[in-house]
């Protein structure tokens, strides 16, 4: 602390010469323009996003996840280069075929990603996916679902299957070449009501375990639909799904697959679920 005595080591005060005042004032107005230029900066790195600025940073200008516009249905059954995408994108052998592993994987996919674990690829699913707009599938059939907008619990909830016939029968198309397993009743192996218990059960319907039950639960139809369900004699002792055309997918006998085939009789009722 620097202690000051009145009166003592006084100097006489002098009146400022020109030049002195001259200096003061190129002093004051550099200090001035110096205080205007680290204004200046201050306030242009604030709007170029500075740590007080409103721009975002490279941080928050990451592109979202799902930025694409994907407005189809890809279901077990089709087939096609965007199968091989969706493959990619879960990790499922890349062969272009929606099988019974990729429905699988794709499940497991959108559990991982907080959506609906229904194996059907669409809107929500495919922009999350990144899919572009325009990809295609060759197949039998497409799925024709609609989709909710609906969240729950602050996660991205979608409905993207029900149980309308072109999803039965990609699902059913997508097992073709199963092996026939009396007893069978998943896809290392299907007898005839395995088979259609487990297509259905894909798609949220429980069918009975055996043939004659399936019959009896049905409601019967005069005018089948493709993804109906056909019935051979009465009771019934084998069963298919009516694929239109007079075709059918069925698990035939030992020594044979899951195939898409003629009807080859007349003899037949149909159920619907």
């Amino acid at each position: 602390m620097t202690t000051f005595y009145a009166g003592r080591h006084r100097v006489h005060r002098m009146a400022p010469t020109t030049t002195q005042r001259a200096g003061v004032g190129i002093l004051a107005a550099a200090a001035l323009s110096l205080g205007a230029t680290t204004m200046t900066a201050t306030s242009a790195s604030a709007n170029a996003g500075g740590p007080t600025g409103n721009a975002p940073t490279a941080t928050n200008a990451a592109a979202p996840t799902g930025s694409s516009d994907f407005g189809g249905f890809v279901s077990p059954g089709d087939r096609g280069g965007v199968v091989t995408q969706i493959q990619q994108q879960v990790g499922a052998a890349e062969d272009g075929v929606f099988g019974p592993a990729t429905e699988q994987a794709v499940k497991a996919w959108q559990g991982d990603n907080d959506l609906v674990a229904d194996g059907v690829v669409g809107p929500r699913t495919g922009s999350a996916m990144g899919l572009g707009s325009g990809a295609t599938t060759s197949s039998e059939s497409v799925a024709t679902s609609s989709e909710s907008d609906a969240t729950d619990g602050g996660g991205a909830n979608s409905v993207e299957a029900d149980t309308a016939s072109s999803s039965i029968l990609g699902t059913a198309a997508g097992l073709v070449g199963t092996p026939y397993v009396y007893g069978g009743e998943d896809p290392s192996g299907f007898d005839c009501s395995g088979f259609t218990q487990y297509v259905f059960a894909q798609h949220g319907v429980d069918l009975p375990r055996m043939t004659g039950d399936q019959q009896a639960a049905a409601t019967p139809v005069s005018d089948p639909q493709p993804g109906d369900l056909v019935f051979f004699g009465s009771p019934a002792y084998h069963v298919g799904i009516y694929a239109g055309d007079g075709q059918m997918y069925d698990s035939g006998t030992s020594g044979s697959t899951v195939t898409k085939r003629d009807i080859w009789t007349e003899n037949v009722t149909y159920g619907r679920f």
